[in-house]
């Protein structure tokens, strides 16, 4: 399927734009994106790498960026070392995004002592709470509750049915993608003198720098004591779980469905793949990668590449997958050793030899 732009644009401005080389027809008119196997003629698509060489040379779009030395179909040819980096430049530049009209905001509530900048929008059904701040041109979709004595910066867009608890700050740029809950209590009790659960107190709350995005229905709880802290750039998929004092470092990438223990330490570059988990108080070292539904239950260090349940090496990880694979044959030879083992004992037994005399 075919998004439609802005405007029409011709393909020699786009390649301007990006500063790329242009191959074949530079009139080519751009109307829409989409991808290789459903573009059309005015369509920019693009090819991520060779692996989809026959895919690029059956598309029927009208320019596609890819890298150098591949072919495809298209007319029009945008050649860059990094395809999908100048693709998603375009879809920005070009593709309309719905956006709040401020002239049909109404029904939200705001604390009469909140300070909202006036170039902010706030939605139907926001509740604004007493002693909040909002940046200039701070988006607030339908149904976003923010607490008291919460901050947030410049240019943030806050989607229908976030909850931003008090003691919530949130710098500048910063996206929170629909149902996202942010300073709620962690899961913390003590044992009391009959052992039963007492609720430990979160009084801590939760900061999230500059240029984050987080993604739906994903909770960051509030520290106990202290703050969860949520670095400059990262990037958070959806239904994560970040639980109470996890600090998560700058460009760390977590995928959907991690569950992050209590103050969990995440580096920065780091990269978590979906479903990770994690015991509490362990560190993730920086440019680290953790591999799909690892259960990690001791620290990571910087650079490294663990997989599996309990953790192990990359390499160590390969080998026992193979291992595995290889189980079933292992066992049908055992159990032929096994069975020529007892039958070579049983005709070799003295006592069973005087037996049969």
């Amino acid at each position: 399927m075919s998004v439609a732009t802005k405007t029409p644009i011709t393909v020699a401005d786009l390649a301007s734009g990006l500063g790329r080389v242009l191959e074949g027809d530079d009139q080519t008119r751009i109307t829409g994106v989409s991808a290789l196997d459903t573009a059309g003629p005015e369509d920019i698509a693009f090819v991520r790498s060779d692996r989809f060489q026959a895919a690029a040379l059956e598309s029927r779009a009208g320019a596609v960026i890819l890298p150098e030395g591949m072919g495809a179909a298209a007319p029009s040819l945008i050649r860059s070392p990094n395809p999908a980096f100048d693709f998603a430049k375009v879809v920005t530049q070009i593709v309309a995004v719905p956006a709040l009209d401020p002239s049909s905001s109404a029904g939200f509530h705001c604390s009469e002592s909140a300070e909202v900048d006036p170039t902010c929008v706030l939605a139907q059904g926001v509740s604004v709470g007493a002693g909040s701040k909002l940046g200039a041109r701070t988006r607030l979709h339908p149904g976003v509750v923010v607490y008291p004595h919460v901050i947030v910066g410049e240019d943030c867009v806050i989607h229908a049915g976030c909850i931003l608890r008090e003691g919530t700050r949130i710098g500048d740029r910063v996206i929170l993608q629909p149902g996202v809950v942010i300073g709620g209590d962690g899961f913390g009790y003590v044992a009391d003198d009959q052992g039963r659960p007492y609720p430990m107190p979160h009084v801590g709350g939760v900061q999230i720098e500059s240029d984050v995005e987080i993604g739906s229905l994903t909770s960051v709880d509030r520290g106990t004591l202290g703050d969860t802290v949520i670095r400059c750039g990262a990037k958070i998929d959806n239904q994560v779980q970040i639980a109470h004092n996890c600090e998560i470092g700058e460009r760390a990438m977590i995928a959907a469905q991690c569950g992050l223990s209590g103050s969990t330490k995440i580096g920065s570059g780091a990269v978590l793949m979906g479903g990770v988990g994690s015991a509490g108080h362990l560190t993730v070292g920086e440019r680290a990668f953790v591999g799909a539904r690892t259960g990690l239950h001791k620290d990571v260090s910087a650079g490294s590449r663990v997989y599996g349940f309990p953790q192990q090496s990359e390499w160590a990880w390969h080998r026992t997958v193979a291992a595995l694979n290889r189980l079933p044959d292992w066992l049908r030879r055992l159990r032929a050793v096994e069975g020529a083992l007892a039958e070579s004992t049983e005709h070799s037994d003295p006592e069973s030899t005087k037996d049969e005399e």
